[in-house]
């Protein structure tokens, strides 16, 4: 929970402000720009806040920032079920104004102990449903005239869209770091690579299988194969980033020169912001295929793939969904020769 005290730094002017909110990127970031310029445009008539958020998946109102208000009361206000005297007081479905007395203070001699007066309470929605909201009250004045509450609601309503906005991409990390573990602890190996087919990143299972580790300088796709294949390998990458080719059967190189065999899928995507080609590389066992070709009475490489894709579907589209690949992708209009031969 954020407390926002007298010592930290804030955004001046509504201006940086605005820019501030726009640039900001986490809840800790946004919802203390968020209450200063509520009770900025008060015009003194607030000066303290604070803001409850309902966390997916729970009915818990949990305090995630405050401002102007003592520690042991936002020490009280922690955290209220949705059916307690004080969650029923405050979460509401439309904007309510009155006296903090009306509410909170005769059920909580601690809350009392604050002396706050006039009280407003602003919803935040996620969809339909009430997800929070802000609480604004005064050490002094007893009540909130009318055009300071117009302006009050017409601010709430865009900072509650702002919010949505962070939660949705604090949410894209959260599962980008599930999908790092995911992707760690698949038995198949997996690599991103940048438009240039330098690797930015690789998990656990390529490391072990190719000898390598994670104080190794930037090492290209290239690296990864063995001499006589590595033509064939850019031709394959710079098709898979276009989407003309999804499969690949060229064999990997391990540091030590030996060979190994594999399938690898190739899936266009983002990471960190920018377009990358996923690689994930399915080892052959012992005997299977020799080079790129295939050992007598061994399965097929489409019921292979076959089989792959049923096994990996759930993971692509994940991956799909968290890291926002579109087929319309500026990749798939890359000119050739972004890999050279």
């Amino acid at each position: 929970m954020t407390s926002y005290g007298t010592g930290a730094q804030k955004p001046g002017s509504g201006f940086e402000r605005a820019m501030a909110l726009a640039g900001a990127a986490t809840l800790k970031e946004v919802l203390p720009i968020c209450l200063e310029t509520l009770i900025g445009s008060s015009e003194g008539f607030l000066d303290c806040g604070w803001v409850y958020l309902v966390p997916e998946k729970t009915d818990i109102y949990r305090l995630r920032c405050s401002l102007g208000v003592s520690e042991p009361f936002a020490e009280a206000n922690t955290s209220w079920a949705p059916d307690s005297v004080h969650g029923r007081a405050i979460f509401r479905e439309a904007p309510w104004y009155g006296s903090f007395s009306e509410t909170l203070n005769g059920h909580d001699p601690l809350l009392n102990s604050e002396g706050l007066h006039a009280f407003a309470i602003l919803p935040l929605f996620r969809g339909s449903s009430v997800a929070g909201c802000f609480c604004l009250s005064s050490h002094e004045s007893d009540t909130v005239p009318q055009h300071v509450r117009r302006d009050l609601e017409a601010l709430s309503r865009w900072f509650d869209k702002a919010i949505a906005r962070v939660q949705v991409s604090e949410s894209r990390i959260r599962e980008s770091w599930e999908l790092l573990s995911l992707f760690d602890a698949m038995a198949e190996m997996v690599f991103a690579f940048d438009l240039d087919g330098e690797i930015v990143w690789m998990n656990r299972t390529a490391r072990e299988e190719l000898g390598l580790d994670n104080n190794d300088e930037r090492i290209h796709l290239l690296d990864l194969h063995p001499d006589e294949t590595r033509p064939e390998a850019a031709r394959i990458f710079r098709r898979m980033l276009s989407r003309e080719q999804q499969t690949s059967n060229v064999p990997y190189v391990k540091r030590d020169g030996s060979v190994v065999h594999a399938t690898t899928l190739g899936v266009p995507g983002r990471w960190k912001g920018e377009d990358v080609l996923f690689g994930i590389s399915r080892i052959h066992l012992a005997g299977v295929r020799s080079g790129v070709g295939t050992v007598t009475g061994a399965p097929s490489l489409e019921r292979e793939i076959d089989r792959m894709a049923m096994a990996l579907d759930e993971r692509l589209s994940r991956i799909e969904e968290v890291l926002l690949i579109s087929r319309e992708s500026p990749v798939s209009k890359l000119r050739a020769g972004g890999v050279k031969e």
